[in-house]
């Protein structure tokens, strides 16, 4: 019973504290709605009163994006980045608007379809990542890449560990996908890739993949095959490997 009324007395206070900055920082609902997945319609419902008791899945959204936006060390350097001039080489802040929560799977363990969650914001911190809004709508993902084979040693290459976003990719009956300077994370039946192609033939139904790394040898995957293509968007981030010291 103790811990039913813990959770309780902590979806109240957070729930108070929703009140307080929505009033504080004159916060619109248009605004949560944007940034969480939640509707309009229902943050109007927890905000004037109507819903006594919300979802606590649903209050715990809205009170982290309130808090990390508004009241967070980094919320208070995106509000201020405006006010304040920015001096020579110094690290300017982007408003929170310009960025999106995207959902995040490791290639080297995810099997099946990727990008399963309906709204990123209700994944667990792991799942989930922060990129900026640079690209046309669609559907996004952030991907870690596992293994070698885009790693050649030069200035181009992806190596093990990276994170990058990618763009699932929707073709219509006999179009074909845009190969030129792109690469592409390939999910079909015998698992999941990460690849330039190099040709899709749409009259033999086959796509030819190739690695940066040459040990790998170019390799066809039939296009009845392919369950997702998603198209490489730029790098996310990336640690390198640090040796262990002696």
């Amino acid at each position: 019973m103790k811990k039913e009324n813990d959770t309780k007395i902590s979806k109240q206070y957070k729930l108070k504290e929703i009140f307080r900055i929505i009033d504080k920082y004159k916060v619109s609902n248009y605004e949560i709605s944007k940034n969480t997945g939640i509707s309009e319609a229902g943050l109007g419902s927890i905000t004037n009163g109507e819903t006594k008791n919300p979802r606590e899945l649903t209050v715990n959204s809205i009170y982290n994006y309130l808090v990390e936006k508004y009241e967070s060390p980094q919320g208070e350097m995106l509000k201020s980045s405006e006010e304040s001039p920015i001096k020579g080489d110094e690290v300017k802040a982007v408003p929170y608007d310009n960025y999106m929560m995207v959902e995040y799977a490791d290639l080297g363990t995810s099997a099946g379809i990727l990008g399963g969650g309906d709204n990123p914001a209700y994944l667990p911190e792991t799942k989930r990542r922060l990129v900026p809004k640079e690209f046309d709508s669609g559907k996004y993902l952030v991907v870690g890449v596992y293994g070698d084979s885009m790693d050649d040693g030069s200035s181009i290459s992806i190596p093990h560990g990276t994170e990058i976003l990618i763009k699932e990719c929707i073709l219509s009956n006999g179009e074909k996908l845009p190969i030129r300077n792109n690469l592409f994370v390939i999910v079909s039946r015998s698992g999941t890739v990460f690849k330039q192609i190099i040709e899709h033939n749409t009259e033999k139904g086959y796509i030819m993949c190739r690695s940066y790394n040459p040990k790998y040898k170019d390799y066809k995957i039939l296009l009845e095959e392919v369950i997702q293509i998603f198209v490489f968007r730029k790098v996310v981030s990336y640690r390198p490997f640090i040796p262990e010291i002696n």
